[in-house]
């Protein structure tokens, strides 16, 4: 028997109706479909859901951490995202729909990922950045049956500045296009959170303060690739959706949360927009809320030095949360 983690690429199509994932699944020793017809149950499922103008391969040591304790990691390169477009198109989603189809391509491979798996098998989704605003939308609209959800590196927009963003975005959609890149949108968005480091040694510096992470950021060309404004639209429609009592109140009200973020993150704005977050949830009738903001962390902190200690604390709440889920009620098949 294997002794090592397997990493499993495969596709399915996305709800847009055009695009096809790409996605991941990184089984625990001797867990994968190919290596046994006998071989044993996950502890659970982790799915994660990465960020704006990155891809899901950025998480593989996190993943490989989680697999490497006994979980089954699975996450998708996003529409207009990685392996899921080609690279003229990256940073695009379709004006109308795009919000959504990212939204439900997280219930797709969720879907199929409990196929695989005996039924009942603990499930829980994480989020990062662009991915956070998606499950806090997610858990609203599918959250029965998970064992929890993580939200990390996210934000608290007031309903005023949403608006406002989901105005900007559709007037410059409708007259300049949906594929149109605006420096100025962006400035408000992701290029300008480079600006709330001061003496930055790049405009990326906001990531974290692990130089390596940023300069292999930088290196990486399916990284850093300015969003259309059209996809700036579709960010805002989620965010105008999760940041709102609405949305927060149809999270089942027992399903664990957990928000976790750096202190020096400007998306978070240095963690008050995590407490935010989290307070609408509790306000909306959440009953298990946790937060923790990790000192001198800006925004990838699963990427930032000192990691380890997110890592370890991650995995200890998904391991109480599991053990309080129900056991697992019979196994499904096996095929692939």
């Amino acid at each position: 028997m294997s002794t090592e983690v397997t990493l499993e690429r495969f596709t399915f199509p996305s709800t847009d109706g055009t695009s096809t994932i790409s996605a991941c699944a990184w089984w625990p020793a001797g867990m994968a479909p190919s290596q046994s017809t006998e071989r044993p149950a996950p502890h659970g499922v982790v799915q994660l859901v990465h960020g704006m103008a990155e891809h899901i391969d950025r998480y593989d040591a996190f993943a490989r951490f989680l697999a490497s304790h006994g979980f089954l990691v699975v996450g998708h390169d996003q529409i207009g995202h990685g392996r899921s477009c080609s690279p003229e198109h990256w940073g695009e989603l379709p004006v109308g729909s795009g919000a959504q189809a990212l939204v439900e391509d997280i219930d797709v491979l969720r879907g199929m990922t409990q196929q695989r798996i005996a039924t009942g098998t603990p499930y829980i989704v994480f989020g990062h950045s662009m991915g956070s605003f998606e499950v806090r939308s997610y858990i609203a609209h599918h959250g029965e049956g998970l064992a929890g959800a993580i939200i990390c590196g996210t934000g608290f927009l007031p309903a005023a500045t949403s608006k406002a963003a989901l105005a900007i975005t559709w007037f410059e959609s409708f007259f300049k296009g949906a594929g149109y890149h605006s420096s100025f949108v962006d400035s408000m968005g992701a290029g300008g959170y480079g600006k709330a480091i001061p003496n930055a040694r790049t405009n990326l510096d906001w990531l974290s303060y692990n130089r390596k992470n940023v300069d292999d950021y930088i290196a990486d060309p399916s990284c850093g690739f300015m969003f259309s404004v059209g996809a700036y639209h579709e960010v805002a429609v989620l965010t105008s959706e999760v940041n709102s009592p609405a949305c927060a109140a149809s999270v089942p009200h027992d399903l664990p949360l957990l928000y976790i973020g750096g202190a020096e993150d400007p998306v978070g704005n240095n963690g008050e927009g995590v407490e935010k977050a989290a307070a609408l949830a509790r306000g909306a009738g959440s009953t298990d809320v946790t937060v923790k903001i990790y000192p001198r962390m800006r925004h990838e902190i699963l990427n930032e030095t000192g990691h380890e200690q997110v890592f370890a604390d991650v995995l200890a709440w998904v391991e109480k949360h599991v053990a309080q889920a129900p056991a697992p009620q019979a196994t499904a098949s096996q095929e692939a």
